[in-house]
């Protein structure tokens, strides 16, 4: 019969995986995560309602389906099973198609459960115009910005590459009472600053060779709306004069130009750089860091909110599953374990890279942990922070080592105390079950 169902579910486009009993499904369970379990009630060794607790101990989210010839729905054990967290109970004999269909809507079921949970969690954790997370620190940026949008406040947005800076500004500007109005991004590093000064303040005609006719700048265009100043630290040192009399006096001169004009607009700018430091060097003006530093907001790095790592990544899982046409329903425990562990040097643009690709290349209804590339596997990023040269990052100390050498020694304590269980090892770490027992598969601990 066991082989029968092997057949008939395979034939559906399932990948399956059989056990003569309880002791060794068990075995197989601690090792390979399953999405379903369909289990006799009666067995010899390991009986049907101790194989379903202890499934419910490992992994609780996976489906138990119970079968029996012997008992009844109204029965004391399918009852005890049903308050142990089965799902349903097929009773023998049953036929093909009967089996197919409870299987499928059960599975059905919980993709439809799963979705409706991450579109709750995603909707109850987004702070503003796409926005996610629900860390401590994320949740005082969502209050900070909720603050300053009702303020017509300059703002500095600082915090590493990736981190969401141009977001936040927007979100500042969807929530404020310049909504209506224009919202301008300027990338004050990517052009050379002829071309920034008339992009920002128009010019006239005849001002240089090819300028035919006036143009508009960006802050003119921008008026009663909000100008966002990226990589502002980027800045030539005689553009920052001319934006810091914008700041002071809200006017501005065009290109070749000789009137004045003024323009009502908000100014948020964003940076990666140290201003103090670049201050102490001379490469920035400290006057315009206090006019543009009136309300301060830091963006934290993902590294430091590791909590939110698996909530942006079913955000852009259900983003490009969509885009793509495929349907798949979440990460494998060890894969989310994986994104947890590692440390994001390119911070929420990368983990939306890495999301991206794995629904690119995943071929299975969920994203398994190897998809991911080897150096996130491994906890390691391919490229050097910022700062960190490649002699540096090879030779010397090597921090990265010395932490998985203190994590491994952890997990190593936490299995002694626990006498070699690791349900209960994980519970002196604080971490779930698939946790512990991914790092134990990373580290070959026994």
């Amino acid at each position: 019969m066991r082989e029968w169902m092997r057949l008939l579910f395979k034939g559906e486009g399932y990948e399956v995986l059989t056990a003569p009993d309880g002791v060794v499904a068990k075995d197989m369970l601690a090792s390979e995560y399953v999405d379903l379990v369909l289990t006799d009630i009666r067995m010899p060794r390991m009986g049907g309602l101790e194989l379903l607790k202890a499934i419910k101990d490992m992994a609780p989210e996976t489906i138990v389906m119970m079968m029996t010839a012997h008992f009844t729905q109204d029965s004391t054990d399918w009852n005890q099973a049903r308050q142990m967290g089965a799902a349903d109970l097929l009773e023998k004999p049953f036929n093909n198609e009967l089996a197919k269909l409870r299987v499928r809507q059960q599975l059905e079921s919980r993709t439809l459960r799963h979705e409706n949970a991450v579109l709750r969690q995603t909707t109850a954790a987004q702070g503003f115009a796409g926005i996610i997370g629900r860390s401590p620190s994320m949740l005082e940026v969502f209050r900070l910005v909720e603050t300053v949008c009702r303020t017509n406040s300059t703002v500095l947005i600082s915090g590493e590459s990736g981190t969401g800076k141009e977001l936040v500004a927007r979100a500042i500007h969807s929530q404020s009472l310049r909504r209506d109005r224009p919202f301008v991004a300027v990338n004050c590093g990517a052009m050379p600053e002829a071309l920034l000064e008339s992009e920002l303040f128009g010019h006239v005609r005849g001002a240089f060779t090819g300028a035919d006719k006036d143009k508009k700048g960006l802050i003119e265009a921008a008026d009663g709306g909000t100008v966002f100043l990226d990589e502002i630290g980027e800045m030539p040192p005689t553009m920052q004069v001319k934006l810091l009399r914008v700041l002071q006096e809200r006017r501005y001169r065009r290109v070749g130009g000789t009137e004045e004009s003024s323009s009502d607009i908000r100014v948020i700018a964003a940076t990666n750089r140290d201003l103090p430091k670049l201050i102490g060097e001379g490469k920035f003006r400290e006057d315009l860091f206090y006019r543009l530093n009136v309300i301060p907001l830091m963006m934290p790095a993902l590294r430091d909110r590791l909590d939110d790592v698996s909530l942006i990544a079913e955000h852009f899982l259900a983003k490009y599953t969509r885009e793509m046409g495929k349907t798949i329903t979440g990460f494998s425990p060890e894969a989310l374990a994986a994104l947890r562990a590692y440390p994001w040097p390119g911070n929420v643009r990368e983990l939306e890279n890495v999301v991206e690709r794995a629904v690119a290349l995943e071929s299975g209804s969920r994203v398994e942990v190897t998809t991911l590339s080897d150096n996130l596997r491994a906890g390691r990023p391919a490229t050097p922070r910022a700062g960190e040269s490649v002699a540096e990052a090879g030779d010397g100390f090597n921090l990265e080592r010395h932490l998985q050498d203190i994590e491994r020694s952890h997990l190593e304590r936490a299995l002694e105390r626990a006498g070699g269980v690791q349900t209960r090892a994980a519970d002196v770490l604080g971490l779930s079950f698939r946790q512990f027992r991914y790092l134990a598969k990373k580290y070959g601990l026994k």
